[in-house]
């Protein structure tokens, strides 16, 4: 009897353990996508936090998934806003934003060649739009492929910055339970 105890509690843990390593792994893939405009980011990871939490294999308390869940959604409102408005702040138009995401959708397949694909093309595209809007003003299209790509860079950094953060609190809180988060 003390034995079969034994077994339940050693396949309660592995199981424990695997379940909340799909959860990491799934805000790894998120941190992935902070970079990648493939995959959702700090979202993914967000909504993995979240799900673990529902279904019990989260230690952290309501409050930080909530501040979390604040942060995200500012996040997705602010990818549309900071490159619309780091455009127009240049220069721009909506070719320039369109070029910019034909950019990266060409970044995106051309990524086997690094991460300098994933810069140099958004901002190629971004240019490239502004002067099919305006063919004679050169200085005027690279500065307003600048402001494109540096809204681009700045919602890319946020969200990157998010993931990591809730990536490295379920894995202190949770995964090795290291600290205590909550309120």
């Amino acid at each position: 009897m003390f034995k079969n105890s034994l077994k339940s509690i050693y396949i309660y843990v592995v199981e424990e353990i695997i379940i909340k390593s799909l959860f990491a792994l799934a805000m790894l893939v998120g941190i992935v996508g902070a970079v990648l405009p493939v995959l959702p980011g700090s979202t993914l990871a967000f909504g993995s936090l979240l799900l673990a939490k529902i279904l019990n294999y989260s230690e952290m308390s309501w409050w930080i998934v909530g501040i979390f869940g604040f942060f995200t959604i500012l996040g997705v409102v602010l990818d549309y806003i900071i490159p619309i408005a780091t455009t127009k702040k240049m220069g721009g138009s909506k070719y320039g934003i369109w070029g910019l995401i034909i950019g990266l959708i060409v970044g995106i397949v051309f990524s086997p060649f690094g991460l300098v694909s994933i810069i140099i093309a958004p901002f190629l595209g971004a240019f490239i739009g502004e002067l099919i809007y305006d063919r004679d003003n050169y200085k005027r299209a690279l500065k307003a492929a600048l402001g494109s790509v540096l809204g681009y860079g700045l919602t890319t950094v946020y969200s990157l910055v998010l993931a990591i953060a809730i990536f490295g609190t379920f894995f202190f809180t949770d995964l090795f339970g290291l600290i205590k988060a909550s309120i």
